[in-house]
């Protein structure tokens, strides 16, 4: 009996604290909608500025240290005893402790970029301990705080502003713009239209028949800022019945693209705007989407009105009511689209696509809703086969993809190819890639994209850019797959070059390495590989 009032104990809610000593503003919110992703944390601003001290929100342990890893670029990791672990992103520097750890793991290793697991016991952490400072490393677009709360046990994304409601005001309620409705082709009409279609509430009184599907835009504020930030909750009540809700939390991240499904990802393509849809698609398994047995979609079958609700309200439990009327009105429905044969990539089944030398493999929970392929073959100048687009527009996947082009000639290094992708007006990018059995195989998952079998024979091209009294710094490219990694030694010895904002520049700090001062002549030396397995090794002389 004692173990289970143990678990309980330690999991057991704690308080969190402000992991900055000033007024925490914000400047994106948990789960706003995005491109393939939801927003997986809290933007804390720092004033455009780097290097303010960060602090840790509870008690724990540095359970976790990521360098130049998933766009993060410095990020810790405190693992919390409620079962918790905060994360805390984009950082300028560590504390000593954590960075002294951290050089210690990338002298032993050899590497610059690496996600640093520590034991329970190394690094305890106290609530409101210094654990760094701000700053724009990653993919970070400004100088912020990119705070992030998981489940420690699941990886599941939490609301970090559910715990810290005490460091924020606001009495602003999200605000309610419009609606889409959605009827289902063949099934169903709005306002005698089978499209979507925008619509404001002020109208108040429209027409359906027959099976529709309704989004709705929505927009958060917050007191001292003009930030627009993503709703927490939305729920869809038709006749006082509740038929969709959502609360944005717990997120597991592996559904982060299914935010192209819960949201219209058309539309937003279009207009930049994002309808958030009150139904669930087939293969959208968000798990806090909720619906009955109609999946979110009204049946309009009765000639009646039919009253429908908007509640949309944010962490603090403000909210906005919008409400219009529906009246049922018989009308002619059309044809069901039918969606089948070779082309069509279905949601209840794997599918396998094949042409002359290249073939396409998508399981079905990669597909959000049934959808049929248009593939174009084109000529390819750069490429050593035919380039293949599948779909016109933007159409991305749930996941990765398998994509296979046969290799032309057995006289061809397998290592040295790769497949290529590229857009309208972008450059070719390599895709990840693995050679077996004749075949070249790409991972891809966005479908409106155009893919080739490329050849990569050259090595990175490498050249020291600027040398100062402490400082040495390198530009590392790769006009093929892309520079993969790099290894640098000054008189034989292991140095570290960091990698900057722009990735092709590399930053050793030479007061920062092993290798003392003696003010002569040294001898620094610089191998790079790409994805291709090509390497290029660069010396030259310097003076510390």
């Amino acid at each position: 009996s004692r173990k289970p009032m143990l678990a309980s104990l330690l999991l057991a809610a704690i308080a969190y604290v402000s992991p900055v000593h000033y007024p925490i503003e914000l400047a994106g919110n948990f789960g706003e909608p995005r491109p393939n992703h939801f927003h997986a944390g809290i933007d804390v601003k720092t004033d455009r500025m780097t290097g303010k001290p960060l602090y840790a929100m509870a008690d724990g342990f540095i359970s976790k240290v990521s360098v130049g890893t998933h766009g993060f670029g410095k990020a810790v990791y405190v693992r919390h005893p409620d079962g918790n672990t905060s994360v805390y992103v984009h950082l300028d520097d560590f504390a000593p402790q954590i960075e002294a750890a951290v050089k210690r793991y990338q002298y032993a290793h050899k590497v610059y970029a690496t996600d640093i697991t520590f034991p329970a016991t190394m690094m305890p952490v106290h609530k409101g301990q210094f654990i760094g400072f701000s700053g724009n490393t990653g993919s970070s677009q400004g100088p912020h705080l990119h705070l992030e709360l998981h489940r420690t046990q699941t990886g599941d994304l939490l609301d970090p502003l559910a715990y810290l409601k005490a460091y924020v005001r606001d009495t602003i309620a999200p605000a309610v713009y419009a609606f889409n409705a959605y009827p289902v082709p063949g099934e169903g009409t709005f306002q005698h239209g089978s499209s979507p279609r925008v619509f404001t509430f002020d109208k108040g009184h429209f027409s359906a028949w027959g099976k529709v599907g309704f989004g709705v835009r929505t927009m958060d504020h917050m007191n001292g800022v003009y930030n627009s930030f993503g709703s927490r909750l939305i729920r869809l009540y038709c006749d006082g019945r509740l038929v969709f809700s959502a609360d944005i939390n717990g997120l597991p991240q592996s559904m982060h693209r299914m935010m192209n499904s819960w949201g219209d990802y058309d539309h937003f393509m279009q207009s930049r705007v994002w309808f958030l849809k009150s139904f669930v698609e087939p293969g959208n398994r968000l798990p806090f989407l909720k619906t009955g047995q109609g999946k979110g979609y009204i049946l309009f079958n009765e000639r009646r009105e039919y009253r429908l609700r908007y509640v949309v309200s944010d962490v603090f439990g403000n909210q906005t009511v919008r409400e219009f009327t529906v009246l049922g009105t018989p009308e002619a429905l059309g044809t069901k689209p039918v969606i089948a044969g070779p082309e069509a990539l279905l949601t209840s089944r794997d599918n396998h696509w094949q042409t002359d030398g290249i073939r396409l493999d998508v399981p079905g929970r990669l597909m959000a809703v049934d959808r049929l392929m248009k593939p174009q073959l084109l000529a390819s100048a750069r490429g050593l086969s035919q380039a293949v687009r599948f779909i016109p527009g933007n159409v991305p996947l749930l996941g990765w993809a398998d994509l296979a082009f046969r290799i032309p000639d057995a006289t061809i290094d397998p290592r040295k190819l790769y497949v290529a992708m590229t857009g309208t007006g972008t450059p070719p990018r390599y895709c990840r890639s693995e050679a077996k059995n004749g075949w070249v195989y790409g991972k891809v998952r966005e479908l409106g994209m155009t893919y080739y079998l490329a050849s990569d024979q050259q090595a990175p091209a490498i050249k020291a850019t600027s040398r100062s009294y402490d400082h040495v710094t390198l530009s590392i490219t790769d006009s093929g797959s892309g520079t993969a990694g790099w290894e640098a030694t000054i008189d034989g010895q292991f140095v570290l070059f960091e990698q900057q904002k722009n990735p092709t520049i590399l930053v050793c700090d030479l007061r920062r390495t092993p290798v003392g001062r003696l003010q002569k002549e040294r001898q620094l030396r610089v191998t790079a590989w790409d994805f291709c397995g090509n390497r290029q090794t660069f010396e030259t002389s310097i003076n510390y």
